[in-house]
């Protein structure tokens, strides 16, 4: 066999060889990320006995939890009307700590509501928030504090917050505005014609443009006078000196901040004494209110949400390298909107990111190349912060659920139990109440098809609205646009909807728990869970349908079963049929 015949073999050979290295190389790495960690269990901070809110946490030296909660918080109350009303309440200003089993060991009273906290490499605590920053010494007492870097005089910090609050109102109504402006053009045209050459069609097309007039400059004073609240001088002030991270090395403390004029942020340093402030990092992007940094002795560390990345930048701001995308389908890729919100630096150098609505942790070395997933906390949708966390000496990982104010234990799958008190619960409820939540269910016991059904009508500045952003008028509900009209819940776990904001999109669902005649259940989106439902049985066949955000009822309704119509008797009249009645349920 000559050189030019042993050719083709050896090609042939090589390319097997290739491709089996390949795919041993695809197994391999199928196995190293497979999650590593189980959520098991979740520590739920608590005041005087009583739940308090969570708004933010790390971990010490010693693994245990450093937990900042109270302050002011809204909560969202339905009134007997159906209208929401946004009640205030105060609580204490506490950094609390707990052991790593979750018992409360000590409650600290701040001055000011903790927003952002971490600990110094020589075990001195910072904590931070509205404003103001604090330093904690042995005996878990405050020694210093000091105004946040980015305010400066406060004289002129709260004349600047205005006049930029008083520009964003200017900003948002522009475009209201602009209706009212080309409304006004329109009448003055035809204003101008000398009355006698005004046909009737010029008269008519008058008294429509002066209704419009009206109606726009009501619509306009209303939407002035939400967003004057909305940016009032005191809730405007608030948020600017709002805190979303701090981080600290051995010889500098960094605090992100929002940023004075905008929507962004900026992240200060200074030295632990709160002396020698600087701006290092400028116009830093964050999506829904969320900022972290971390940093190690050589890096400052950005969770760009906004940018799908992580940024190492040196201590006086410069970037010397980033990594990450956005892909919601390879393992090493950040998705959602968002991604990632919170980071945490380790001490072998290795960088956790948190995504929210996802739940997942991994872990990433310097250079930015994915050496494990961690796993996956239980924190529903939406763009929060999600701080997180890790024990090496008891292999544990930590996250935060904002909208339940608790924190998501994950421990090795060695050592999670093979079905989790949350686990347990949702099969209760999947084989209990699940069984009879199975079906279709209407506002009236009719399928959408079965009747037209009639649209609320849309207010006029829903129109208004839906004009301006480019959307259906229609769909916009006078009286809840939470509500849903129909659902059906098949025994697989698909979920439809008719009617409300949270209709569109491949629906699922899933049993959580069952508390008597009350199941609670998710609606999940690409197994991302999103919204719970409260379902209160009035019957096999009546229910009460509640949706329910950080635990608030934002829409409750009373639902009745669909049920199939008798098949009409041979020779009977379709009439007839139709006047059957199904036969009443069993308990009224």
């Amino acid at each position: 066999m000559n050189r030019h015949q042993l050719k083709p073999i050896a090609t042939f050979l090589f390319v097997a060889a290739f491709f089996f290295w390949l795919c041993g190389n695809n197994v391999a790495a199928e196995k190293e990320f497979t999650s590593t960690h189980k959520q098991a269990r979740v520590i739920k901070p608590t005041h005087e006995g009583k739940p308090i809110v969570l708004n933010t946490f790390c971990l010490d030296k010693e693994g245990r939890l450093l937990a900042c909660v109270g302050g002011d918080n809204v909560e969202y109350v339905l009134n007997d009307d159906g209208s929401q009303e946004a009640k205030t309440n105060v609580a204490a200003k506490l950094l609390q700590v707990y052991s790593p089993d979750g018992e409360l060991i000590r409650s600290i009273e701040l001055p000011f509501t903790p927003t952002a906290v971490n600990q110094a490499p020589d075990g001195a605590i910072f904590v931070a928030g509205n404003g103001k920053v604090a330093r904690l010494g042995d005996d878990w007492k405050i020694t210093s504090t000091a105004d946040s870097p980015h305010i400066g005089d406060m004289e002129t910090f709260k004349q600047r917050a205005q006049e930029g609050a008083k520009k964003q109102v200017e900003e948002m109504t522009e475009t209201f505005r602009e209706q009212v402006t080309n409304i006004e053009g329109r009448i003055k045209k035809l204003k101008e014609k000398p009355e006698a050459e005004l046909t009737e069609r010029d008269k008519k097309r008058m008294a429509t443009y002066e209704e419009q007039k009206s109606l726009y400059e009501e619509q306009l004073k209303s939407i002035e006078e939400a967003y004057s609240q909305m940016f009032s001088g005191e809730q405007v002030l608030t948020q600017k000196m709002g805190i979303t991270a701090l981080a600290v090395t051995s010889k500098d403390i960094f605090l992100c901040c929002n940023a004075l004029e905008g929507y962004g942020y900026e992240v200060w340093r200074m030295t632990h004494e709160f002396s020698e402030p600087k701006k290092v990092v400028s116009e830093l992007g964050g999506c829904c209110g969320q900022c972290d940094i971390q940093a190690t002795e050589s890096h400052l560390v950005l969770a760009e949400n906004t940018k799908f990345k992580v940024a190492l930048l040196d201590r006086d701001g410069e970037r010397l390298a980033d990594f990450g995308k956005g892909d919601r389908k390879a393992v090493d890729g950040f998705g959602s909107c968002c991604n990632p919100m919170n980071v945490r630096c380790c001490d072998n150098g290795d960088i956790l990111t948190a995504e929210s609505s996802i739940g997942t942790i991994k872990r990433f070395n310097k250079e930015g190349e994915l050496i494990g997933v961690v796993g996956k906390a239980k924190i529903g949708g939406g763009c929060k912060h999600v701080a997180v966390a890790f024990d090496e000496k008891r292999d544990r990982y930590y996250m935060m659920n904002v909208d339940k104010s608790h924190i998501c234990v994950l421990v090795p799958n060695a050592e999670a139990p093979e079905i989790t008190p949350d686990e347990a619960l949702a099969k209760e409820a999947r084989e209990g109440l699940g069984v009879k939540l199975i079906g279709e269910w209407s506002l009236d016991g009719n399928r959408p098809e079965d009747k037209s059904a009639a649209k609320s009508e849309p207010t006029a500045l829903g129109v208004l609205l839906q004009g301006l952003l480019g959307g259906e008028a229609e769909s916009v509900s006078a009286d809840d646009p939470y509500s849903s009209s129909y659902f059906r819940f098949d025994a697989d776990g698909k979920l439809t909807m008719s009617g409300g904001q949270f209709a569109d999109g491949e629906n699922a669902w899933e049993a959580v728990q069952q508390d008597g005649n009350t199941l609670i259940v998710s609606q999940l989106q690409d197994s991302i869970q999103y919204y719970d439902y409260k379902i209160e049985f009035v019957s096999d066949n009546e229910a009460t349908i509640s949706l329910l955000y950080n635990e608030n009822v934002m829409a409750s309704n009373r639902y009745k079963r669909v049920l199939e119509k008798p098949a009409a008797a041979e020779g009977s009249k379709p009439e007839e049929a139709s006047d059957q009645k199904p036969a009443k349920d069993a308990d009224q």
